[in-house]
C-alpha cells in the first residue's frame, strides 16, 4: 500500500509538487475508513494504530479539472474551523502548477489529452486529463451571458448569477467569477498605442453600422471592470480604464463623453488575466487556472493539521478513473452509497454529498452508467460553432498611429453579435448570438526570437504561428468568431455506445451525436458574413494579405472585399457536396464547450438536476460544469460555470442566513473579536472561533461554554441559528443551548447538587441552568445508568436535539417535557432555535417547528437552585452555548 511515501525520483525531476499536493489512494481511504484502516499497512509493512477520531468524507468530487476544482476550493474554504472532509478523485496526474502560458514555450502537445467517447465526427478535442484539466490550456476569454442568451434558464438561477448583492450581502455569483478569475480588471495585460487604434477604429464601424449583426453597444451590459462598481465611476476612471487620457479641455457634451467611454469598454476583450498584483509585493495571478486553487486549498489543509491525514480536510487523489456510482433505493428517492473507481470502491456515508464534475460528455455518461436512460439525460448537446481569418494589413491602415511606434504590441478584443431567425412569413422566429474575439500583433520586426514574447501575449495560443508574419510595417489580425448552437436538437445527443466491446475502464463507453441544425447553419453564415466585414473595416481601404490555416501567405495584396471568395464559408468537396471550408470553419466539437445534457430545471420531467444543480430523485448527488447550462450562448463557459461551481459550494454550505427580527444581537458576525470576547467568557475546556458571520466551537480538554456576561436575563425569548457538519456518525456533533445558569466565576452556592465535572467550571451550567439539547444521535452518558444498572443507551428522546436536557419524563405536567420534536437535521446546512423562557416555563421552536414544552416543578427540591431570574439570584440568569463534541457553528444570536 502506498501510505506516507516521500516526494518519488524519476529520471529527470523530483516530484515535490505532486507529494505535496496530492494523496495516494490508500492513504485517503485509510483515513477516513475504519475497516480499511484496519487492514492497511504503511510502507514498513506495520498496521496503522486503530483511530477513533476518524470521520468519512463529507463531499465526494469526481473530477479534478476546471470546475471540480473550483468547487472543492469553494468547500474548502466555506467550511474553514467546521472539519467537513472533501476528497477529490481525478482521473489524470498532477502535471503543471499554473496554466501553461506562465510558462514560456511549454507546449505539451497530447501528454495528458484524450477522447474517451466515440462520436459522428472525428473533431473532438478530448479532455486533459490531470489536475486542473482544461483550464491549464483555455484561452482566457471569458464574456458574460446575456439575457437573452439565458431565457429558459431556471429564474432562481439567474437571480443568484446577476445579483450585484445576494441576501447575505455577498456579491452576486457571476461577480464573484468575475473577480475570481480576473476578468474584472482591463488594460492591464492588453494595452498601448496599437490596441488604442484598432478599438477606435472598431468603435466607430459598429457605431456607423457596417458590420452585419453587431449589437448597439448602448444595449450591452457594463464592461466588467464598470458593472463590479458599486459606485458610478466619474470620467478620468473610464479614461484611466481604456488607457488613454481625457480630453484637453473637455468637451461642453460630457453626457456623450461619458456614454462613448462606458461603450469603448465593452469592447475590449474580457480576460481571465491578472497582470498586476492587487497588493504591493504580491505576485500577479497571470492567466487563470483552477490548479492554483487547488495547490492553496491542499497545502491549507496540511498546515492545518501537520503530519495527520486522519484530520486533513481536503485529500486530492490523482489517476484515479471513477467507473460508475453505486445507487440504492430509499424512502427519500435514490442514494449513492459508493464511488467505483479503478482503484476500489469508495464508501459514501449517508450525509455526504458527490459531485460529479468531470467535462460534460464523461459527466453524462457516468450519469447513464449510473442512473441509467430516463430520455433526459444526454438529450440537449449544444457546443460552439467556431469560424477562424487571419490577414495582415498595413500599418497604414490606422492611420491613429504614432509614426515612431516600433515596439512589439499586441490587441484583443471583443464584439458581440446577435442574428435575428425569420419565419418563412416573415415573422420574427428567435434570435442566434455569436461573437468575435479579435486579436493583433505587431510594429516590431517579428523574427524567431518574439515567438515566446508573442506566446504570453496572445489569448488563443493556437494562432501564434499566424502572428509571427507580422513585422514593422504590418500588422496581424485574427478574428476567432464563435457562434452558439440551437438547444433541443434531437439529432444532438450522448447515449451509451451501442456497441459493448467498446468500453473504457471496464464501462460502456459514451457516443456522441452531434450535428448542426438549420438555424445553426444560418447562424454560422451570418457569423461569416460579418467576419469578412470586420476584415474591410480593419483594412480601411488598404490592400491585405490573407494568411491560410496551413499559417502561409494565401493571397497578397488583395482587396479586402475578395475575401469570401479567396477563403469561402462553404466548398465543394469531392463528391460535390457542399461542406464546410476547413479553412476558415473548425469541426463541430473542436471548442471544448460541450453543455447542456444534465441541465438544471424547474420541472423534472424536462431537465435533469434542480435549481441547486441536484439530480433529480437522487438524495445525494450533484453536478458541476457546463453539462448544466440550459443553453449555452455564445460565450466560453468558465466565467458562469465557475460561478455556478461558487453558488454550488454555498447551497452545500451555505454561509449563515441573514436575520432582521431583532436589534438586540448578542453576536451576528460583525464584532471585532476583541469586542465580543470582551462580553462572552470561556470557561472549561475546548474554546470558540470566529470565522466570517459564525462562531465555531473547536473542542478539547473536556466540556467548555461559552457564556454572554453583558447582561443576565429574567423573562425573554433566545433566537439562534446552528449548523451541524457531522450531526450522525462517530464522534458526531454535540452541543447544547444553555439558560438561567449561575455564574460560573461565582463559588458553588451549598447544597448544588454539581458539579457535574468536578474542576470544570463549565459545569455550573449543568446544575444550576437548563440545557436546550443538541444531538441527532442522542448519546447516552456512559456515567449515567439505566433501570438494569447498565450504562446509559443511546436514543433517549430527552438527550435528542430539541429535548429539555435529561429531563426524563414527557407530559404536560410541572416537571415533564412535551417532547414533539420528529425533524432530522440535514448535515451542513442552517437550523434555528427559538427558546422562550417565562417564569419556570422553557417553550422550544426547532426550525419554526413546536420541538418541547417544559415547566419546571416548584416541588422539586433540584428546582432551589436551577433556572433562576436574575431578580431571583443577582448571580443567576446567565445564556451560553456548549462546546462537546464537533465543530458545531452558531450564528445570529438575539434575545427579545
Amino acid at each position: 500500500m502506498n501510505i506516507g511515501s516521500a516526494s518519488q525520483p524519476t529520471d529527470f525531476a523530483l516530484d515535490v509538487l505532486g507529494r505535496y499536493v496530492c494523496n495516494s489512494f490508500d492513504e485517503a481511504l485509510a483515513n477516513s475508513d475504519a475497516s480499511y484502516r484496519s487492514t492497511a499497512r504503511d510502507l514498513n509493512g506495520n498496521s496503522l494504530p486503530p483511530r477513533g477520531d476518524m470521520r468519512p468524507f463529507d463531499f465526494i468530487v469526481i473530477g479534478g479539472g476546471t470546475f471540480g476544482g473550483a468547487v472543492a476550493e469553494q468547500l474548502f474554504y466555506r467550511s474553514t474551523g467546521r472539519n467537513e472532509r472533501i476528497l477529490v478523485l481525478e482521473g489524470g496526474p498532477f502535471l503543471l502548477p499554473e496554466h501553461w502560458q506562465n510558462l514560456p514555450s511549454m507546449s505539451l502537445g497530447g501528454e495528458v489529452w484524450g477522447v474517451p467517447w466515440n462520436s459522428n465526427t472525428n473533431d473532438f478535442q478530448g479532455l486533459a486529463f490531470c489536475i486542473g484539466g482544461r483550464s491549464i490550456f483555455w484561452g482566457g476569454w471569458s464574456p458574460r451571458l446575456l439575457d437573452s442568451e439565458t431565457a429558459t434558464w431556471p429564474q432562481a438561477v439567474l437571480d443568484d448569477l446577476n445579483a450585484k448583492k445576494l441576501a447575505n450581502g455577498d456579491s452576486g455569483y457571476l461577480r464573484q467569477s468575475g473577480q475570481q478569475i480576473g476578468v474584472t480588471e482591463t488594460n492591464d495585460y492588453i494595452f498601448g498605442d496599437l490596441h488604442n487604434a484598432l478599438r477606435d477604429v472598431l468603435f466607430d464601424a459598429i457605431e456607423s453600422g457596417k458590420v452585419s449583426d453587431a449589437m448597439k453597444l448602448s444595449t450591452l451590459p457594463e464592461a466588467p471592470p464598470v458593472e463590479i462598481l458599486d459606485t458610478a465611476p466619474a470620467l478620468a476612471d473610464l479614461a484611466a480604464m481604456l488607457g488613454i487620457p481625457l480630453p484637453n479641455p473637455l468637451p461642453a457634451d460630457t453626457a456623450k463623453l461619458e456614454k462613448d467611454l462606458r461603450n469603448k469598454l465593452k469592447l475590449e476583450a474580457p480576460l481571465a488575466v491578472q497582470a498586476r498584483s492587487g497588493h504591493a509585493g504580491f505576485f500577479p495571478m497571470n492567466k487563470f487556472s483552477t490548479t492554483p486553487l487547488l495547490i492553496k486549498a491542499a497545502r491549507s489543509a496540511v498546515n492545518e493539521a501537520p503530519g495527520d491525514d486522519v484530520s486533513k480536510r481536503l485529500m486530492i487523489v490523482p489517476r484515479c478513473h471513477v467507473q460508475r456510482l453505486s445507487v440504492v433505493n430509499e424512502t427519500l428517492g435514490r442514494r449513492v452509497d459508493a464511488v467505483i473507481t479503478e482503484r476500489g470502491p469508495v464508501p459514501v456515508s449517508p450525509d455526504c454529498k458527490v459531485i460529479i464534475a468531470l467535462g460534460t460528455i464523461e459527466s453524462t455518461r457516468l450519469a447513464l452508467l449510473s442512473f441509467g436512460q430516463d430520455g433526459r439525460i444526454g438529450s440537449n448537446l449544444v457546443a460552439h460553432l467556431r469560424s477562424n481569418i487571419d490577414f495582415r494589413v498595413p500599418r497604414a491602415a490606422l492611420a491613429a498611429l504614432p509614426p515612431g511606434l516600433k515596439a512589439l504590441q499586441a490587441s484583443a478584443l471583443f464584439l458581440k453579435g446577435q442574428h435575428q431567425f425569420k419565419k418563412p412569413d416573415g415573422t420574427s422566429d428567435g434570435v442566434g448570438h455569436f461573437h468575435f474575439q479579435i486579436t493583433a500583433s505587431g510594429l516590431d520586426d517579428i523574427n524567431t526570437n518574439s515567438e515566446a514574447e508573442l506566446f504570453q501575449k496572445i489569448p488563443d495560443v493556437d494562432t501564434i504561428l499566424q502572428h509571427l508574419h507580422a513585422d514593422d510595417s504590418h500588422v496581424v489580425i485574427t478574428i476567432r468568431g464563435i457562434g452558439e448552437m440551437e438547444p433541443g436538437n434531437p439529432a444532438s445527443n450522448v447515449t451509451r455506445d451501442l456497441n459493448p466491446a467498446q468500453i473504457d475502464y471496464n464501462e460502456r463507453r459514451a457516443y456522441v451525436n452531434l450535428n448542426a441544425s438549420a438555424k445553426d447553419m444560418e447562424l454560422w453564415e451570418a457569423m461569416d458574413k460579418a467576419s469578412d466585414e470586420l476584415a474591410a473595416v480593419f483594412a480601411n481601404g488598404q490592400k491585405i494579405d490573407i494568411i491560410a490555416r496551413n499559417k502561409s501567405i494565401k493571397a497578397q495584396g488583395v482587396d479586402a472585399a475578395t475575401y469570401p471568395s479567396v477563403v469561402p464559408h462553404q466548398i465543394k468537396n469531392a463528391a460535390g457536396l457542399t461542406v464546410n471550408n476547413p479553412e476558415r470553419r473548425d469541426g463541430l466539437g473542436t471548442t471544448h464547450h460541450e453543455a447542456g445534457t444534465l441541465r438544471m430545471g424547474d420541472n423534472a420531467s424536462d431537465s435533469v438536476t434542480d435549481v441547486n444543480c441536484r439530480l433529480h430523485g437522487v438524495q445525494n448527488t450533484y453536478l458541476a460544469g457546463p453539462a448544466l447550462f440550459p443553453s449555452t450562448g455564445s460565450p466560453n463557459p468558465m466565467l458562469t460555470g465557475i460561478a455556478l461551481a461558487r453558488r454550488l459550494g454555498d447551497h452545500l454550505l451555505p454561509p449563515p442566513p441573514q436575520s432582521l427580527d431583532s436589534v438586540n444581537y448578542l453576536f451576528n458576525g460583525t464584532q471585532k473579536s476583541a469586542d465580543f470576547f470582551a462580553k462572552w467568557k470561556m470557561a472549561g475546556g475546548g474554546k470558540f472561533r470566529i470565522v466570517g458571520r459564525s462562531l465555531i466551537a473547536q473542542p478539547g480538554g473536556g466540556i467548555g461554554l461559552l457564556y454572554y456576561t453583558g447582561e443576565q436575563f429574567d423573562n425573554f425569548t433566545l433566537r439562534l441559528d446552528f449548523c451541524l457538519p457531522h450531526p450522525r456518525g462517530n464522534n458526531n456533533d454535540n452541543s447544547g443551548i444553555f439558560v438561567r445558569f449561575r455564574d460560573p466565576r461565582k463559588p458553588v452556592l451549598p447544597g448544588t447538587p454539581g458539579p457535574d465535572v468536578p474542576g470544570n467550571d463549565a459545569t455550573v451550567a449543568v446544575d444550576t441552568g437548563y440545557e436546550i439539547q443538541i444531538d441527532e444521535q442522542a448519546r447516552g452518558d456512559s456515567r449515567k445508568k439505566e433501570s438494569d444498572g447498565s450504562p446509559e443507551k443511546d436514543g433517549h428522546p430527552y438527550n435528542r436535539t430539541g429535548a429539555i436536557y435529561k429531563v426524563k419524563t414527557f407530559g404536560n405536567s410541572p416537571g415533564q417535557q412535551n417532547y414533539t420534536n420528529a425533524q432530522k437535521l440535514a448535515a451542513g446546512l442552517w437550523h434555528s432555535y427559538e427558546i422562550k423562557v417565562t417564569d419556570r416555563t422553557y417553550s422550544v421552536k426547532l426550525n419554526g417547528e413546536p420541538s418541547t414544552v417544559f415547566t419546571a416543578d416548584p416541588a422539586d427540591p433540584t428546582e432551589k437552585f436551577r433556572g433562576r431570574k436574575k431578580s431571583e439570584d443577582p448571580d443567576s440568569g446567565f445564556i451560553g452555548l456548549q462546546v462537546h463534541t464537533g465543530t458545531v457553528a452558531f450564528a445570529n444570536i438575539r434575545t427579545e
